[in-house]
């Protein structure tokens, strides 16, 4: 099998990972994944998310909280909706052994935009 080099190839439209992954580098930060608890949708241990401090989080995301317990990376959800403001918030990780979490007290630090993980 051969492939093509760089200089046969046309370079019209070039970009870098950086560009491609980052949206907004004042306010992107990465963090590396520990734990299995979005496993399911195939953010795993080792791998590093990229996520931005001031986006505002809507439920379907998927955020970096920080808790009475400590930090979390989980979906962001909404209960059905009862009384004018709408259900009360949880995060739902994407594995099944994991509980839903509703903390008492949180924040949310940031909204995961990408991921990536290196081989080598």
């Amino acid at each position: 099998m051969s492939f093509a080099s760089p200089a046969q190839e046309a370079l019209a439209d070039t970009i870098t990972v950086g560009e491609y992954l980052v949206r907004d580098h004042e306010a992107s930060f990465l963090l590396e994944v520990t734990g299995d608890a979005m496993e399911g949708v195939g953010i795993l241990a080792g791998d590093t998310v990229i996520f931005e401090r001031g986006v505002v989080a809507k439920p379907g995301d998927i955020v970096i909280v920080l808790t009475e317990d400590g930090y979390y990376m989980r979906y962001l959800r909404q209960s059905a909706r009862s009384g004018k403001n709408g259900g009360a918030y949880f995060l739902e990780a994407a594995n099944e052994k994991y509980e839903n979490l509703q903390p008492k007290e949180g924040q949310i630090i940031g909204v995961v935009v990408a991921t990536f993980r290196k081989y080598v």
